[in-house]
């Protein structure tokens, strides 16, 4: 897994892009604590998971086009997302509209 940055004026988080199906099945789980998942897809699900999770979509200019809290056991879809950004339920997240600004990877 790579390491990479995440941050817009007032939020970031430290995390790794998942590339493999491993590291893509796994998600959150191979996260450093309290990290994100990026994951190079427009859809994620959390079967098998026990905690939700809070789940960013980015579009190709990496501008957050939505939010959701995904419960366990669920599945969502961005249609227009080409990144998915897991994090830990609770974890802030950055605002509808934001632009995210990746460093490293």
């Amino acid at each position: 897994m790579e390491w990479v940055g995440l941050s817009t004026g007032d939020w970031s988080v430290e995390g790794v892009i998942a590339r493999t199906f491993v590291d893509r099945l796994l998600g959150v789980w191979r996260a450093p604590e309290g990290g994100a998942v990026v994951i190079p897809t427009s859809s994620v699900h959390s079967f098998g998971r026990r905690r939700p999770l809070e789940v960013v979509g980015l579009d190709a200019g990496m501008k957050v086009v939505e939010i959701r809290t995904l419960r366990p056991n669920r599945l969502v879809a961005f249609p227009s997302a080409r990144l998915i950004v897991e994090l830990p339920a609770g974890h802030p997240v950055p605002a509808k509209g934001d632009l995210v600004e990746l460093t490293g990877g």
